[in-house]
């Protein structure tokens, strides 16, 4: 679909991963002019519509900072877009002599903090009665002392703050084997300043799992819904979609009312994707979480039918932005590198990879390849094979030698294996790649 728009204001793009690679692709489709702020070296800095910003700068959720960043440039004004948790929240919060000249289609500040820390997330799904796993937050290693053998054996170790815990962690939680280890987790990550919530784990495969994508204007209006099914994802029990098929809104009539409910009591304005889960022993969506900004498979979105960074560049100006009338349903996306990895990982366990491959690979939407800016997945193979001949080459390092003409081992000290990684669930090639 085809939204006709004025020359209006430059973007300036926050992010240097895939949502701000594909933000900065749809838009470019568009002829509209985005620069990239992030000091960065990431995939986007290698696309062919790449172009930084006056100054870089480096991510901050600190609103002060950013604001003193934007009135030092020379810029007469521009459509801020927020690509991650950390920068939304530094956009949401700036002052209104900036916002003046720096507009954004961006939910209020409270709003924003409210789904980014999970702990406060949970607290406004239950002011709200909406279905959600149970959550009980873990202040500290004492904490687990509360809970019983069976909500440790039957939840996972889920971070309050996603960002600061893949920051340090690489992985979006943890199943628990033991209390010692949980123990030992919960201690390492407060060392780290990163707090967890034990979450009830809803059990099912990932086509249980439903992504709602959407946009909602200024005035309040809903102005773009889609709905999505995951198909697989990697590592197989905690992570994000790697794979995904678009489907009828009409599949997902029971998540409409909580969806809605949550957006108007939340004065939301913007970008969102929300995630449920279909809990099969109540009969319940469960939601997940809220991700209050563009996401890693925005381009896959825009490419079936739905503009979400267009309507975020024409709510920000004042403009009209339409309302979606229809979009392609059964069209596929994924983020190769990780659904290739579930593809591995399940052919190396002698099982059928969950859902299609033919298909989505052949004519499924990339995230990083785009025949028309191939470089960025060039960038990106090229470092995932340098990491994995770095890994080896430390392998092979750590591997005991033999002491000549004994046949027995030197001294050497084999680390233990954290017990998440024992498991399968976060092993350390299922991490997610920072390509």
């Amino acid at each position: 679909m085809t939204i006709a728009h004025g020359p209006g204001l430059p973007v300036l793009i926050f992010g240097a991963h895939l949502a701000a690679l594909g933000v900065l692709r749809v838009l470019a489709r568009h002829g509209i002019p985005a620069y990239v702020v992030d000091d960065t070296t990431n995939v986007i800095v290698h696309s062919r519509w790449y172009r930084p910003a006056q100054r870089k700068l480096t991510e901050t959720a600190d609103p002060e900072v950013l604001a003193a960043y934007l009135r030092d440039l020379d810029l007469p004004g521009a459509v801020l877009i927020a690509c991650s948790d950390t920068w939304a929240l530094a956009v949401s919060g700036l002052p209104e002599d900036v916002r003046d000249r720096f507009r954004a289609s961006i939910a209020p500040r409270v709003a924003i903090e409210q789904f980014v820390d999970k702990d406060r997330f949970r607290e406004l799904t239950d002011a709200l009665h909406i279905p959600r796993p149970r959550s009980t937050l873990i202040r500290d290693a004492a904490d687990l002392a509360d809970m019983s053998d069976e909500d440790l054996a039957n939840g996972f170790l889920k971070p309050t703050e996603s960002q600061a815990h893949n920051r340090h962690f690489h992985t979006k939680g943890f199943f628990i084997e033991s209390r010692d280890q949980a123990h030992a987790l919960v201690e390492e990550a407060s060392r780290h300043g990163v707090s967890f919530m034990l979450q009830e784990y809803i059990p099912g495969g990932p086509e249980k799992t439903v992504i709602i994508d959407g946009f909602v204007d200024r005035h309040g209006d809903i102005r773009a819904l889609m709905a999505r099914r995951r198909v697989r994802m990697d590592p197989p029990r905690l992570a994000n979609t790697c794979c995904d098929v678009t489907i009828p809104l009409s599949e997902l009539e029971a998540c409409m009312s909580p969806l809605r409910t949550l957006l108007e009591a939340t004065r939301y304005r913007g970008i969102f994707m929300v995630e449920f889960k279909f809990d099969e022993r109540d009969g319940l969506y469960k939601i997940i979480e809220l991700n209050a900004r563009p996401f890693w498979l925005i381009g896959h979105v825009e490419r079936a039918g739905v503009d979400l960074p267009l309507r975020s560049y024409l709510d920000a100006q004042g403009l009209e932005v339409p309302t979606l009338a229809s979009y392609q349903v059964g069209r596929y996306g994924m983020y190769e590198f990780l659904d290739a990895s579930a593809i591995r990982r399940a052919l190396a366990s002698r099982r059928r990879p969950r859902g299609p491959v033919l298909r989505p690979w052949l004519l499924g939407d990339k995230a990083l390849f785009w025949w028309s800016d191939p470089m960025p997945a060039i960038s990106g193979v090229r470092q995932a094979v340098g990491r994995r001949l770095s890994a080896a080459v430390q392998r092979r390092r750590r591997v005991p030698t033999r002491s000549a003409g004994t046949g027995g081992p030197s001294n050497h000290v084999v680390p233990a294996i954290p017990f998440h990684e024992s498991r399968g669930e976060n092993r350390p090639e299922a991490r997610f790649p920072q390509v």
